[in-house]
């Protein structure tokens, strides 16, 4: 079967879509001949093998221009001249809230209407102010017809599957596919904390509004200066726009001195510093999955994370701990405190946190199923 995946992002850098397609690329390319299509905003080779699967970045005058949202004129060119090439059995496409994979579709179909197209939106925030809201609905006008383009719909949770039929997706359409972890992850050995004098918390990802940090930031103002824990440090890994108004802030709050930050880690790094740490924060405003949650818990390591959209489908885990959004920094303080003396540990954890493996399985099992139904339609 040839697979062609569509990644609005750079597929080997961090992240949660390019980590999806990435492990999809890898796991399928086993089996399958698998080909990435993408933008290439950090002038990368044009073309070349990795782990098994082939990347095609497509270079674009408006790549690192953010006024257009994606918009690249270059990828009708390219699939024009190359689609033949490509010939792909399935077509699968990641990304709603970007104008290049909704081109793809809209151009890919129109010279192949038969190709099946599977598409994943990862649609999970709701616009909150009024412009928002205006530009989102314009935005719709061009990129909801996608949907009934594409033969299925996948989700990695139920609260995106809903965002999704709010917008016109009918149920049946929609198969929920939770996101997977690396199967090193899956194994830690247990820390004996009543030895150790700090507790360690962590958080990693992009620097941005909607992911919280500011809340992390206060509740452990509330740690140091109200609940008397002096010997609470707090790692935060990761780079974006919020990042210098943050270090300010943690001046501001007088707790600088207990904070680490860090830029992005390599992916061994990272899991060391995983593992290493007490417990993983994440009080985002929304997710539409959560993949850091899943990962941290896998490793063993305890979560706080905020009750709100995809991570509120963690709190039944043993060993994540859910507080109220937006959070109270004295709440939070106390659940931190809670976690590090009662040591209850991680797990057993559900079949919602699985191998990106196990999570390639089903993915292909959608393909296959979807590729015999379309030939059975053609000779119908």
């Amino acid at each position: 079967m040839k697979v062609l995946l569509v990644n609005y992002l750079e597929t080997t850098f961090p992240g949660g879509i390019s980590k999806t397609v990435n492990e999809l690329a890898q796991n399928l390319s086993k089996n399958h001949e698998v080909t990435v299509l993408q933008p290439n905003p950090s002038n990368l080779r044009a073309e070349e093998t990795n782990n098994g699967f082939k990347i095609i970045r497509v270079s674009s005058a408006l790549d690192n221009t953010k006024y257009f949202y994606g918009l690249n004129f270059e990828i009708y060119k390219y699939l024009k001249n190359h689609y033949k090439d490509l010939n792909p059995d399935i077509v699968h496409v990641h990304g709603y809230h970007h104008l290049m994979p909704i081109e793809s579709i809209h151009i890919i179909k129109r010279m192949d209407p038969n190709v099946p197209i599977i598409f994943s939106p990862y649609l999970d925030v709701a616009r909150g102010r009024l412009a928002g809201k205006y530009l989102w609905n314009l935005y719709n006008i061009f990129a909801r017809p996608v949907f009934s383009k594409s033969v299925s719909i996948t989700s990695c949770s139920n609260f995106e599957s809903a965002n999704i039929q709010n917008i016109g997706v009918e149920r049946e359409k929609i198969t929920v596919i939770p996101l997977g972890v690396d199967e090193i992850n899956l194994k830690k050995d247990r820390k004996d904390k009543n030895s150790k004098k700090t507790i360690n918390l962590l958080y990693t990802g992009h620097i941005i509004p909607r992911k919280g940090v500011d809340y992390i930031l206060k509740s452990l103002h509330s740690l140091v200066h109200k609940k008397g824990a002096d010997n609470v440090v707090l790692t935060v890994v990761g780079d974006g726009p919020e990042k210098n108004k943050l270090i300010k802030m943690a001046d501001e709050l007088e707790i600088a001195d207990h904070i680490n930050w860090m830029s992005f880690l390599s992916r061994e790094e990272l899991i060391d510093l995983i593992r290493e740490s007490d417990i993983y924060m994440l009080l985002s405003r929304s997710e539409a999955y959560g993949i850091a949650v899943a990962e941290a818990l896998a490793m063993g390591t305890p979560c706080v994370i905020s009750n709100s959209t995809a991570l509120t489908e963690f709190s039944n885990e043993i060993g994540c701990y859910a507080v109220d959004y937006p959070p109270v920094p004295d709440d939070v303080a106390d659940t931190v405190l809670k976690i590090y003396a009662e040591d209850r540990g991680v797990g057993p954890l559900s079949d919602r946190i699985r191998t990106w493996n196990e999570v390639s399985k089903d993915y292909e099992n959608l393909y296959q199923s979807v590729v015999s139904a379309n030939k059975i339609d053609k000779y119908q």
